[in-house]
């Protein structure tokens, strides 16, 4: 009779803590850590440069500021999504963050890490041929080309060894666990509880692809998105969308670096 009573008082509680929170949290979230805070803390960087403040050799400032940018990013991603969960009432628990994982998470997240560079490939390519449709192929190319270089930016052999550590642990280990909180834990659940479960997997897939900013790039990001919701969705753990992230992520860390 306790456990149940108990069972039924969680229950009770996950429902309050899902029923609060707005899309417009959301959204504001969104500008706050993707927009706002990594521009005062590129233009903190400059003054303090400035001033002579930051001892960076100037060669070394680009890094400097590209780290910072990413780890600002990030930070403001994870601290304004936790502030706004314990404002109003959720807990980690209620996204799933932590539980013991099944037998098939760690193997089914490692498989779908896998296969969403698979995913990304073909869509990239799909996204070319729709483009191909309305704009010249040397535009479509161009435009990929640029896109391409966003990500190679982050990571390249020629950055100092310090640095390829440095955007290595946040793009492999931090930005999955990060991301998958925000974008499948939260967002998503405040989707869902506002609209329906489909919808909640569109919107919040479409906000996935939306905050990269990309166009050729967008649909892949989407499905990528859209599988990691189902999974987080059909599981109900974030275990399995984080391992999927990471491996993804260090597949193409190691093929920009190594391959």
């Amino acid at each position: 009779m306790g456990n149940t009573l108990k069972r039924r008082e969680g229950y009770h509680l996950s429902r309050q803590a899902n029923s609060r929170g707005s899309l417009w949290d959301v959204l504001a979230i969104v500008l706050l850590s993707m927009a706002v805070v990594p521009t005062v803390v590129s233009v903190l960087i400059d003054w303090l440069f400035q001033l002579g403040i930051v001892a960076a050799p100037a060669e070394n400032l680009q890094y400097v500021k590209m780290i910072s940018l990413v780890s600002a990013q990030e930070a403001a991603l994870l601290f304004l999504t936790l502030g706004s969960m314990l404002s109003t009432g959720w807990s980690i628990k209620d996204i799933k963050l932590f539980r013991v994982p099944r037998s098939l998470d760690i193997p089914l997240g490692v498989g779908l890490g896998f296969g969403f560079i698979v995913i990304n490939w073909l869509g990239e390519h799909v996204s070319r041929l729709f483009f191909s449709l309305f704009m010249d192929e040397s535009r479509v190319l161009a435009m990929l080309s640029q896109e391409n270089a966003v990500t190679d930016g982050l990571l390249s052999n020629e950055h100092p060894l310090w640095v390829r550590a440095a955007m290595g642990i946040l793009i492999v280990f931090v930005a999955p666990v990060v991301e998958e909180m925000f974008f499948r834990g939260y967002a998503y659940n405040i989707f869902k509880k506002r609209l329906n479960t489909t919808q909640a997997l569109f919107y919040s897939s479409l906000l996935f692809a939306a905050v990269h900013m990309y166009l050729i790039h967008f649909l892949p990001i989407f499905i990528l998105g859209l599988i990691l919701a189902l999974i987080y969705e059909r599981r109900q753990t974030l275990l399995v969308p984080i391992i999927a992230h990471s491996v993804m992520n260090m597949l193409v860390a190691i093929a920009l670096l190594y391959l």
